[in-house]
């Protein structure tokens, strides 16, 4: 009989570690919602940096592109006004050789 007492002041003793231990975990589970939003909110912050430096890089690369291709153009006009014959030979060339290629 004197074990009895003491049996239900340890369940409530042991029902107040359980209950203390519940408010810890859900304690621990908002912080961690806490810390993956903020983790989502920089990886986020850190993709957009990163796509801005990648979007800036390939519009100086196809402005370099444009660049280069109309010094080309201008070195073909120029060169077809110099020799004209030279550049009609070369167009007959290129499209016997295409036309050649297109048979087989």
């Amino acid at each position: 009989m004197a074990t009895s007492p003491r049996a239900p002041k340890e369940d409530v003793r042991q029902g107040g570690a359980d209950a203390q231990e519940r408010r810890d975990v859900e304690a621990d589970i908002q912080q961690l919602k806490e810390d993956i939003a903020r983790l989502k909110d920089h990886l986020m912050q850190v993709g957009n940096r990163s796509m801005s430096r990648a979007r800036r890089a390939a519009l100086e690369q196809a402005d370099q592109l444009r660049g280069s291709a109309e010094e080309f153009q201008d070195d073909v006009i120029e060169t077809v006004r110099e020799k004209p014959l030279t550049a009609l030979a070369l167009a007959a060339g290129a499209g016997f050789l295409f036309a050649m290629m297109m048979r087989r």
